[in-house]
């Protein structure tokens, strides 16, 4: 239980905020004149009474460049998350993807984009495999980061889809806003909106709660799974626009 809590946890964490980008001229300009702030942000996640607490930090990190990561240790394991990305102030082009996790390696991965080539490749514990990409494509970071530029440059006013690559596979998620929503986090009431997100070919839903006021920043989410709930909530985060 312990194992499965950790893995599930981590990748759930991956479903969180900020962004990235590099020029290509294919792709399409969902976030452009939106500028990037780095911050720090804390979120408690709990699942079946086991609690944890994670790290995510935004930082640039060359011309163009920024990475976002992860960082997290439930009992005795450690997992990490990064992802360098390119961003002139147009869109998202992730570059390199990481994720690890100790001890263990089972889900273990990198993945590097080739753009010229429209390639990914994918280091994992059972071998290299291989994928084409569509323009744009992302890793469960980088979407991250995508989605709160389309929420910036209010691109999300209809439910859009966003194609991913992960271990050698392809996947869509479609987010949608369902409603606004004023939450308790600590000591402070926060207005929000709510969002629904959905994995085709899944009958999974995830809710996210995203606040205008610190730039469209995750305050909450929650998943259902197997009868199970994981919910995750900010606990402070320090950003240009506000400290919590």
């Amino acid at each position: 239980m312990i194992m499965r809590f950790r893995q599930q946890a981590f990748l759930f964490i991956a479903l969180l905020l900020t962004s990235g980008s590099l020029l290509l001229s294919s792709l399409a300009h969902a976030g452009a004149g939106v500028p990037l702030k780095p911050y720090r942000a804390t979120y408690g996640i709990v699942r079946d009474g086991l609690a944890a607490e994670v790290t995510r930090e935004l930082h640039h990190s060359g011309e163009n460049q920024w990475t976002l990561k992860d960082s997290a240790r439930i009992l005795f394991a450690r997992f990490s998350e990064s992802v360098i990305v390119k961003y002139n102030g147009v869109d998202v082009v992730p570059l390199e993807y990481t994720y690890q996790q100790s001890p263990g390696d089972r889900k273990d991965q990198v993945i590097r984009y080739d753009w010229g080539k429209k390639r990914a490749s994918f280091s994992l514990d059972s071998g290299t495999r291989h994928a084409d990409l569509k323009v744009p494509s992302y890793d469960k970071l980088s979407y991250q980061i995508q989605l709160r530029l389309d929420l910036l440059a209010g691109q999300l006013q209809t439910p859009k889809t966003y194609h991913l690559v992960d271990r050698g596979r392809h996947k869509q998620y479609r987010v949608e806003k369902i409603g606004e929503q004023t939450i308790s986090a600590g000591k402070r009431q926060i207005h929000t909106v709510k969002l629904r997100q959905t994995t085709a070919g899944k009958d999974r839903e995830t809710f996210i709660w995203v606040a205008p006021d610190l730039d469209f920043l995750i305050v909450r989410m929650e998943r259902n799974e197997d009868d199970e709930q994981i919910q995750m909530q900010l606990k402070s985060v320090n950003l240009d626009i506000a400290a919590f």
